[in-house]
């Protein structure tokens, strides 16, 4: 499975949005209704699947799946 559909089943893990509906270029907190808490838990389950570390400052630049994304790739290459 690569990263964005793997991803993507994280996500529907936390969201009430059919699979269909979820853009990965739209900024996820407001698209998807995803609040600091549920992002965090998110965050947690990505680090676990794809046992890497984000550090707090990464989490900043993360505005849309597509920045997790090309974040997760780049830290796998």
């Amino acid at each position: 499975m690569d990263t964005k559909e793997t991803l993507l089943d994280i996500i529907r893990e936390y969201v009430d949005v059919p699979a269909d509906e979820i853009n990965t270029d739209q900024a996820f907190k407001t698209a998807m209704g995803v609040d600091s808490f549920i992002f965090m838990a998110m965050i947690s389950s990505i680090e676990e699947r794809f046992n890497l570390s984000i550090p707090n400052s990464d989490l900043l630049t993360f505005k849309t799946l597509d920045d997790i994304i090309a974040y997760i790739d780049a830290r796998k290459a």
